[in-house]
């Protein structure tokens, strides 16, 4: 073992108490931390040619970055979707990165058990129950997620996987919202629908609430639209620039990062 991080596990206990140490001086400082920090990056420092262990890491940490960071853990700060983090849920992701666990098998764990126990509970506090789900890092993956689980069910509809067969299994599909997120259009390249896919959609006056009458109108265009064209085979290669009209079944994407289909009256193989 590195001697650097042989001195570390020998000395765990001083590590956690200096790293609580530093956490209780950052939280006693979020009064007087300024809410936004003035952008500006730290000239870079070279690469250790050893590792310096935790003492060198901790010290690097304080010295070049520390105050550099927003006081985001605050009552004051109203920018992104940070902060708020409760004494509990401080504790948890300390013992999270403590029992180190991957959650996505049970084969040696309880971590998935807690995962899905954990989203059961929110699914009756919102009232979803029989509802499943799984925990991802952010907004960008919560709308990769979504839209992808969209995707998949409209090509359900027309007996088909695009998880199997690829997007040349179904037509382009339009996604239409009314203040999407800006992870929504990133999401639609990862997924290969494309950014161009994103069709606006009116919000109600003064908010970013969409219009539901006008969702339902554009919706009931493109039915419209879907049932005067000619049925696309489920498995037929996809419309080119040539063909007209294209068929689109539609997902409304909504700004929360959750997603939900609407069909578009297309045709069964």
């Amino acid at each position: 073992m590195h001697l650097s991080l042989a001195r570390d596990r020998a000395a765990i206990d001083e590590v956690l108490l200096r790293t609580m140490q530093e956490a209780q001086r950052l939280l006693a400082g979020l009064d007087t931390r300024p809410v936004a920090v003035a952008p500006g990056t730290p000239a870079p420092a070279s690469a250790p040619e050893r590792g310096v262990g935790f003492t060198g890491a901790l010290q690097a940490f304080t010295d070049r970055y520390a105050d550099g960071f927003s006081g985001s853990a605050g009552p004051r700060y109203l920018g992104f979707v940070t902060g708020g983090a409760t004494p509990a849920a401080l504790a948890g992701d300390w013992l999270t990165a403590t029992l180190d666990n991957s959650p996505i098998t049970r084969l040696d764990s309880v971590g998935a058990d807690l995962e899905q126990e954990t989203i059961g509970w929110l699914a009756h506090a919102l009232g979803l129950q029989g509802f499943t789900g799984t925990f991802v890092s952010g907004a960008t993956m919560s709308n990769v997620v979504g839209l992808a689980i969209g995707r998949e069910w409209v090509a359900e509809q027309a007996g088909v996987s695009v998880a199997d067969d690829g997007l040349q299994a179904i037509p382009p599909i339009a996604v239409l919202s009314g203040a999407a997120h800006s992870t929504i259009a990133k999401a639609l390249s990862i997924l290969g629908l494309g950014r161009s896919s994103l069709t606006a959609v009116p919000c109600l006056a003064g908010r970013e609430a969409v219009d539901i009458a006008a969702l339902e109108r554009a919706l009931d265009a493109r039915r419209g639209r879907r049932a005067s064209s000619s049925p696309t085979p489920a498995r037929s290669t996809p419309p080119t620039s040539t063909t007209s009209p294209r068929s689109q079944p539609c997902v409304s994407a909504s700004r929360s990062g959750s997603t939900s289909t609407q069909p578009s009256g297309r045709s069964q193989p």
